[in-house]
């Protein structure tokens, strides 16, 4: 992913056009300066994104949420072995040890 054009004023509302794979696409986006003399983008969610050292971090950062992530690029959002779940595992857990987990609460209730 890269930039390969902005317009507007920083800061203020620059429009950035961004390039990922053969995808291009404009997004208009809010970038200010702090005192420390970074920039941040106004995130798609409203909130400000971490301080970048470059106006063009700053915007890189705002597309690379609104951009699809293909997997083949980024092959560790893939998960070949989803965790299992809550019900599965506490269904499992009362199979293995069915008075056990039943003493456990009594005694916890107990006390």
């Amino acid at each position: 992913m890269h930039l390969e054009q902005r317009t507007g004023p920083v800061p203020g509302l620059v429009y950035a056009t961004v390039r990922q794979g053969m995808t291009t696409r404009t997004f208009p986006i809010e970038v200010r300066r702090t005192a420390s003399g970074h920039y941040i983008s106004r995130m798609p969610d409203n909130r400000w994104s971490i301080e970048c050292l470059t106006v063009e971090a700053a915007l890189l950062m705002h597309a690379a949420v609104l951009f699809p992530v293909e997997h083949e690029l980024s092959p560790w959002l893939s998960n070949p072995k989803p965790s299992p779940r809550m019900v599965e595992r506490l269904a499992k857990a009362a199979e293995t040890h069915p008075d056990g987990a039943k003493n456990n609460t009594k005694k916890e209730s107990q006390s």
